[in-house]
């Protein structure tokens, strides 16, 4: 199943997404973490079902927000590696986006710098093609992979998410502080959107907005919550 963790304008304060985060509650095992399950589904072949089962409802909440007259919203789905391979890839998110009958623009890809390691050139071009479409792509956990600032000038990309671990001491002056600050900078320069993972703190988001960071996703806001809960916060923080 999956629940959803809202991702916040800093300037404004105002909701202008949701990252969708699946779970697995089992009878048997009880609850089961992400990391593990997900592991099992590569190894597996499990992956490709369960990317698309979780690419259809995410879809299909983005719809219901649309519908709800949220259509600036847009909903985030993590891809994996295995995934973004196949060759029918592009082909089906395309296809999911149809059927759930929204816009290229309600739906982003998130994808790891691991990710892009794999076959380099080949999901970068893939990436060029949906975003052709309208959808956005962030790279995520920005700083603890294999991308380097230079490659960046390449990427299809339209966001970066700075990873949790350089937000977690961003207040404290020293090294995290300042690559953070960096971060922001050059994606400014590149003509990105900068979002920040793991914000707990109202220190943090001072920090941020000082520093021209546009958008933040953490427990300061909100959990991943089921999908109920998460339209009744949205109708709370939007007003409606």
């Amino acid at each position: 199943y999956l629940v959803y963790q809202p991702i916040v304008e800093l300037n404004t304060q105002r909701i202008v997404g949701f990252e969708a985060l699946a779970r697995m509650n089992s009878k048997e095992f009880g609850f089961v973490s992400p990391l593990e399950f997900i592991d099992i589904a590569e190894r597996n072949q499990l992956i490709v079902p369960l990317s698309n089962y979780i690419l259809r409802h995410a879809c299909a909440y983005a719809a219901e927000l649309v519908a709800m007259g949220y259509a600036h919203l847009r909903v985030a789905v993590n891809i994996s590696a295995i995934h973004i391979m196949r060759e029918d890839f592009t082909r089906d998110v395309l296809q999911i986006v149809k059927e759930a009958g929204i816009q290229g623009r309600n739906l982003e890809l998130e994808v790891t710098e691991s990710v892009l390691a794999n076959n380099y050139n080949l999901i970068n071009e893939k990436l060029r093609e949906l975003m052709g479409e309208g959808i956005n792509i962030s790279l995520d956990d920005f700083g603890t992979g294999y991308s380097s600032f230079s490659r960046l000038r390449e990427l299809n990309i339209n966001t970066l998410k700075i990873d949790r671990s350089f937000i977690q001491s961003i207040t404290d002056c020293n090294k995290d502080s300042l690559l953070t600050r960096d971060i922001v900078s050059i994606a400014q320069r590149l003509g990105l959107k900068t979002i920040a993972e793991g914000v707990e703190e109202q220190a943090h988001v001072d920090y941020l907005l000082e520093h021209g960071c546009d958008m933040c996703q953490g427990y300061l806001f909100s959990k991943p919550i089921p999908k109920e809960e998460s339209i009744q916060l949205l109708k709370k923080h939007q007003g409606s």
